[in-house]
């Protein structure tokens, strides 16, 4: 009698293939979207960095974009639980911006690149793709989040709009944390300047002030 466990087996190990071939793709990718950027990578450079075929590619992702944003969607994820271990019970908004700027700027320093790679407006050289939207809402979401809890808590100003300030929160670091390396100023200065910045521009009565 045939052992009817046989095609379960068989079908276990495709898709433990499958889901291997996925992660080499996506360890790929990420090494290629960081070396090279967006726009310089292309399906077949990801499939040959991964040792599969080409034809492997897409039966796993239908183009670059949408293995772009896994891999941003990734980024995302480890830095929102780097983020996490290091944020502790904080008292107030003030203190969330410190400690948050901190662990972004540590996991920057930890992954070069990634966060650059990851959040390129590809807006630059397509104006159609929407590509950049889509990532930058996710990386957005956590101080979107505190922003709103800040505001239901009386800690902001009344007219402070979370999700417009989230998203400004996120260009305001992307754009300085670089210029202030170039400028010679230490993590520690960085975080402390943008933290009284912020918290001047958006906090009712700040602690440190």
């Amino acid at each position: 009698m045939t052992d009817i466990t046989e095609p379960l087996v068989a079908t276990d190990r495709a898709s433990k293939r499958k889901a291997e071939k996925r992660e080499r793709l996506l360890a790929a990718a990420r090494k290629l979207f960081i070396k090279r950027g967006y726009h310089e990578t292309r399906p077949q450079d990801i499939a040959r960095e991964a040792d599969v075929a080409h034809g492997t590619f897409y039966s796993h992702f239908n183009d670059k974009r949408e293995i772009f944003l896994a891999f941003a969607s990734e980024a995302q994820e480890d830095l929102h639980d780097f983020a996490q271990a290091r944020i502790p019970n904080v008292k107030n908004f003030e203190e969330y911006l410190h400690y948050s700027l901190t662990a972004i700027q540590e996991f920057a320093e930890q992954n070069p690149g990634l966060l650059r790679s990851a959040l390129i407006d590809t807006k630059i050289f397509d104006p159609t793709d929407s590509t950049a939207q889509v990532v930058r809402s996710k990386f957005a979401a956590g101080f979107i989040k505190a922003l709103k809890i800040a505001k239901e808590s009386g800690e902001l100003c009344d007219d402070v709009d979370p999700e417009l300030m989230g998203h400004a929160m996120m260009g305001i670091i992307q754009s300085s944390a670089p210029q202030s390396y170039r400028m010679g100023k230490s993590r520690e200065e960085f975080v402390n300047l943008m933290t009284l910045f912020l918290t001047r521009a958006m906090v009712k009565n700040p602690k440190n002030l």
